[in-house]
């Protein structure tokens, strides 16, 4: 098959969320918990754990973004017995945040040597103001064409409402000739078939579940191997 429009994940694809996320996480530790009790990796544990849960919520189509930016934080106080005020710890942890864009060796060569052949657009999902600062702090953007969050959207991915938003604002994108590639099964796999996409599933820490899961076009465990699928 020919593409010419490649639909791009951003983290756990491109972005190095697990380190932008930790970073912004000590950060906001220090200034609103160590004086309760000293950090311990175990505090990190259990809001990454809140934070998946909600996430996985939201797929499902079981609460909005909003309810899932203040509910994890409403559980990892109930969780370790912690105080704090859910609401001025989400606005805090964003401005955090929004000070990442780690991206994964080997990514802004991917895009680059992806850019001469491709017209490439980041779809993510996540709060709009912190994905656009850590896209321009990355410095994938120099290879990308547009970028579509979902939260300007009114819909995350795998929700399909997201896909045609992004078609809506990409006139000359044929559905047949694009491709998604992402590493979530739920969110870029599942979006791509709701959507009528192809997809590239990207399971760069091991093997690709073959069991249960959406069906996708191709699979790659590498950049390298992402590169080959399409011949740059």
């Amino acid at each position: 098959m020919e593409y010419c429009t490649l639909l791009l994940d951003a983290d756990g694809t491109l972005l190095d969320f697990p380190r932008d996320m930790e970073n912004a996480f000590l950060s906001l530790y220090k200034d609103f918990f160590a004086s309760q009790r000293p950090y311990a990796p175990e505090y990190l544990a259990c809001y990454d754990r809140c934070n998946a849960a909600w996430w996985a919520k939201l797929e499902r189509g079981e609460c909005t973004k909003p309810q899932l930016y203040v509910g994890r934080f409403v559980d990892f106080l109930r969780e370790t017995g912690l105080t704090g005020t859910p609401e001025r710890l989400t606005e805090e942890y964003f401005l955090r945040l929004g000070a990442g864009g780690a991206v994964y060796p080997g990514a802004l060569e991917l895009v680059e040597r992806l850019a001469g052949k491709y017209s490439l657009y980041i779809v993510t999902n996540g709060n709009a103001s912190t994905q656009k600062t850590r896209l321009q702090n990355s410095g994938l953007l120099s290879f990308i064409k547009d970028y579509f969050v979902s939260e300007d959207a009114g819909a995350a991915k795998p929700d399909p409402r997201y896909f045609d938003y992004v078609f809506s604002r990409l006139p000359e994108a044929d559905r047949e000739t694009s491709l998604v590639i992402g590493d979530s099964l739920t969110s870029d796999i599942q979006g791509a078939v709701n959507a009528g996409l192809h997809s590239l599933y990207y399971h760069p820490e091991g093997s690709a579940p073959l069991e249960g899961c959406p069906p996708y076009t191709y699979e790659a465990a590498s950049y390298e191997e992402i590169a080959g699928i399409l011949g740059v």
